[in-house]
């Protein structure tokens, strides 16, 4: 299963972006001149004490550092001015080897934590997870999304299944990093604290290497440790960026709706995660109340703050990603449903897996402000498939079969149960 979703969402080849280079100029940094400042002519910058630096979390960037070192020694690693427009293979290696390797372990651990609640719906629940939602196109990127959500899912894993307390500071460690990924896993790490009840002293400890090692970086790059670095950002959206928290306002009807059902909103693409909410509340009514409403709880949190920012979508993305972190909580409901309602799952989860690849494989190359429904046929984007196909549109149809064939597999082993 793993192979099929990895070779449905990593080759996907989308277009450099400001996203890229801000994140990837802080690793070539690190690396080549030991200095957390990057280029000062940067779209997405931070701006402190007349030096740029990256104004998003620290973790993507560090994480890349060992594959820059190994594209390093393999003679490919490149600076961005080289990069090729249409999509370059060198920055591709780089999302594939972060983003990418912690995707499938986020779909792994959906899939055992479907297991575990329903016997046989592991296969297809990752499937659908890796293949029909907003985590697949975000997967070949250098966005931090998956990489938050992997460390999220996984500290819920340990709260929620550890029996030691070392479990439990496990726990703290992993949803401490999701932070250092994305700022808002914090809300991650607020609901677990709650749900450990007597053990969230164990949980706090956990907590505290990620926040130092956040807290050190703040301070050396903006001379506080409590200082974060969208308190910086220099680019032309800072002045809404400044507004509220960090641009976050109250959600308004109009954000949730952009979120849910806009142009490239969150059930448009994947109804299946109508029937994961159902069985969300079919989790609660089955006894597992506390696990059920710590799922519930951080999928409401992060719709409701990407509903009160002042863009949902964050500028060119495949939808509203900033709460993807949210998404593997939200699939823990599909094995109920998929019990109590196999048909309609069934269905919705192959509608899904066509919707998603269509979104994956086209917003790449879209305009971030393109409000059609539908891409045209023109906009198709590169992929690694084409090192073996003869042009970019045999190999979208590749990507769109290996997301068939991830969920039609997981199908085949629910009916075997």
């Amino acid at each position: 299963m793993l192979v099929l979703v990895a070779l449905a969402a990593l080759p996907v080849i989308s277009l450099t972006g400001p996203q890229d280079r801000t994140r990837y100029e802080l690793t070539r940094h690190l690396v080549l001149e030991h200095t957390l400042t990057v280029e000062s002519g940067l779209f997405d910058r931070a701006v402190f004490d007349g030096r740029s630096y990256s104004d998003k979390a620290p973790g993507m960037s560090f994480l890349a550092v060992p594959a820059f070192e190994l594209e390093r020694a393999l003679g490919v690693a490149k600076a961005p001015r080289e990069w090729k427009p249409e999509g370059d293979l060198s920055l591709w290696g780089m999302r594939v080897l972060t983003s990418g390797l912690l995707f499938l372990v986020s779909v792994f651990v959906v899939g055992r934590l479907a297991e575990l609640l329903v016997e046989g719906a592991g296969a297809l629940t990752a499937a659908t997870f890796g293949a029909a939602t907003l985590a697949e196109p975000i997967a070949p990127t250098f966005f931090e999304h998956d990489a938050a959500a992997t460390f999220a899912i996984a500290a819920f894993a340990c709260a929620w299944l550890g029996r030691s307390r070392w479990a439990v500071v496990a726990a703290g460690l992993c949803a401490g990093t999701a932070v250092l990924f994305q700022y808002a896993a914090g809300l991650v790490a607020l609901v677990l604290l709650v749900y450990c009840g007597r053990r969230a002293g164990w949980f706090a400890l956990g907590l505290i290497p990620p926040a130092v090692a956040l807290g050190v970086y703040d301070r050396i790059a903006f001379g506080s440790p409590f200082h974060l670095s969208y308190r910086y950002v220099a680019n032309p959206f800072a002045e809404r960026q400044h507004h509220g928290f960090f641009g976050i306002g109250v959600p308004t009807l109009g954000g949730l709706r952009e979120v849910l059902v806009g142009n490239r909103g969150l059930v448009v693409f994947s109804p299946v995660l109508v029937a994961a909410a159902v069985g969300l509340w079919l989790l609660y009514r089955r006894g597992e109340r506390r696990e059920a409403l710590v799922a519930i709880a951080v999928t409401i949190l992060f719709v409701l703050l990407d509903a009160g920012y002042f863009l949902p979508y964050g500028g060119g993305s495949p939808g509203p990603r900033f709460l993807v972190p949210a998404l593997p909580f939200l699939m823990l409901g599909l094995p109920l449903a998929l019990e109590r309602f196999p048909v309609p799952t069934l269905v919705l989860a192959f509608a899904s897996a066509v919707l998603m690849t269509v979104d994956a494989v086209t917003w790449g190359v879209r305009r971030f402000d393109d409000t059609s429904w539908i891409p045209s046929r023109s906009d198709i984007s590169n992929s690694a498939w084409t090192w073996i196909v003869p042009n970019r549109n045999v190999g979208a149809a590749l990507v769109l079969a290996c997301s068939l064939l991830a969920v039609g597999a997981g199908a085949t082993a629910w009916r075997r149960r």
